[in-house]
């Protein structure tokens, strides 16, 4: 994919703008979506998506990031970062509650998503058996319940 989006940035005006440093108009984003669909591998938004391991990231971002423009991080990486730095914020957390927060950053990078409501199943119950209520206060839980919200949004 990356190949044939560079191979086609020195064919394609719109690519070469991108490459320049130029915005964009939606039309002209609609009709490079459509030139790279039409190419070998059919190029889409989708397949982008599983290439780079994001769910979040828009058809541009992918191609910026391709001609080396913009920096798009996998959903893993993503993930792993805003628990570290949620860890170093809280630099107060018992082992158990590590233990919980890194269980629940593998939980998200598998699924993909996460809800309010998982936390206090499979698999958080295993660490106690109310899940993240008897781990947790109340105020900490929002701020938990907030950074899922935010990663999974």
């Amino acid at each position: 994919v990356e190949e044939k989006i560079n191979a086609l940035t020195l064919q394609n005006p719109i690519l070469l703008k991108i490459k320049n440093g130029f915005d964009i108009t939606q039309l002209e984003a609609q009709i490079l979506a459509e030139d790279l669909h039409n190419e070998q591998p059919f190029i889409t938004e989708e397949l982008l998506r599983k290439v780079y391991k994001n769910q979040k990231a828009k058809f541009l971002q992918f191609i910026k990031h391709i001609l080396g423009i913009e920096i798009l991080e996998s959903f893993p990486e993503t993930v792993s970062k805003s628990i570290d730095k949620f860890i170093l914020e809280h630099t107060y957390l018992s082992t158990k509650q590590l233990d919980f927060i890194i269980l629940m950053r593998d939980f998200i990078i598998d699924r993909g998503e996460i809800q309010k409501r998982d936390l206090i199943q499979a698999p958080f119950t295993i660490l106690h058996p109310d899940g993240i209520r008897g781990i947790f206060a109340p105020k900490e839980i929002e701020e938990i319940v907030s950074l899922t919200e935010k990663l999974v949004a």
